[in-house]
């Protein structure tokens, strides 16, 4: 008789996949170790200059990948829907004299 931890393969199974998914979205960028001047000459990338953080730690320029751009053409314009009669305000009652 077999003894085990019940579901244990589902969750190794579970790890890998999430380990491929991941390992993926952390691929090596094409920008990473370029020197200054091959980096300013690729459009998909850019060089950030060295600067001191907060903390005082000291970061070297380096070449990171370019931001895309958002088109306005392809977000949507967000506008309301209209306002209906009914509650545009409220009926009022009549005065007595």
């Amino acid at each position: 008789m077999k003894v085990g931890i019940p579901g244990f393969r589902s969750i190794a199974l579970g790890c890998l996949l999430t380990l491929a998914a991941v390992s993926s979205a952390l691929a090596e960028s094409p920008c990473k170790g370029l020197e200054q001047d091959v980096c300013g000459a690729r459009e998909d990338c850019r060089w950030i200059n060295g600067y001191t953080r907060k903390d005082g730690i000291e970061v070297s320029g380096h070449c990171r990948v370019q931001k895309k751009a958002q088109s306005q053409a392809t977000t949507p314009a967000q506008t309301p829907p209209p306002k209906s009669e009914s509650s545009a305000s409220a009926p009022t009652a009549p005065a007595d004299s």
